[in-house]
């Protein structure tokens, strides 16, 4: 049985799609050349969403963002994998996807779907301006308003497991009450769908629809940091409007 599934309740803009994935038996980690250990997750990724290919990036939990016309082939067929944590794909481009395996996937759409993201939003990524990069790069891709901007954060490391280390607190700052609650010495607990969710809301972005399912306690997803190296990756994908429709 496949863990492929549709955001729920998303009122994505005519023409855009979007599928994410919550543990096995789909695997999308890679190898480290950037290849797919599993192709065949890949492929019947490529099959919900009505598509050649996926396109993806080797991701370093930091805050570039690229876009999807700049890489080359596809999971099968690229000779090289670029890194990044975010990409953009405007009307006729292929889907973009990010993998998760407690870190935040985030998906945007302008508000005509002429222009969608796939962020991946770890701790690190969300304190170097990954999501205020993503919006920017939407945004000049296809120009519109924030307030139209559509934004999916999908399933994540929840805040009832997300205890950090006060530098990691520092990092995200500033922090309103309702992303931080303190923990053991030293310690907080993290809200990440909160915290995107205010980021984003400080740049005009309110339509966030979040997906409430905790990686960490979900014995049925995949958590590096319950697993380990061994944690498989979860994606999440999207695809622009057609050009034209």
């Amino acid at each position: 049985m496949s863990a492929l599934r549709f955001p729920a309740a998303v009122p994505w803009p005519p023409g855009v799609r979007a599928a994410y994935s919550l543990g096995p038996p789909e695997d999308f980690s890679l190898s480290p050349s950037g290849r797919p250990r599993s192709p065949e997750a890949w492929t019947a990724l490529a099959a919900c969403l009505g598509v050649r290919d996926v396109a993806y990036l080797r991701q370093v939990h930091g805050a570039q963002v690229l876009r999807e016309r700049e890489l080359r082939g596809g999971p099968g067929g690229r000779s090289a994998v670029l890194e990044g944590d975010g990409l953009v794909s405007s009307a006729g481009g292929r889907a973009v996807a990010v993998l998760t395996a407690d870190c935040l996937p985030v998906l945007l759409s302008n508000e005509t779907g002429t222009a969608v993201a796939a962020v991946h939003g770890g701790w690190r990524s969300l304190a170097g301006g990954i999501l205020e990069r993503a919006l920017d790069a939407l945004l000049a891709e296809a120009p519109g308003a924030p307030e139209g901007v559509v934004a999916w954060l999908g399933p994540c490391i929840g805040p009832a497991s997300f205890e950090v280390g006060r530098e990691v607190v520092d990092a995200l700052a500033p922090l309103p009450e309702a992303c931080v609650r303190p923990g053991a010495p030293g310690k907080a607990w993290v809200d990440l769908q909160e915290l995107a969710r205010f980021r984003l809301g400080a740049r005009g972005v309110t339509r966030c629809y979040a997906e409430a399912n905790d990686v960490f306690a979900n014995p049925a997803a995949y958590s590096h940091r319950r697993q380990g190296a061994r944690a498989g990756r979860q994606v999440a994908a999207i695809i622009p409007a057609p050009k034209g429709g």
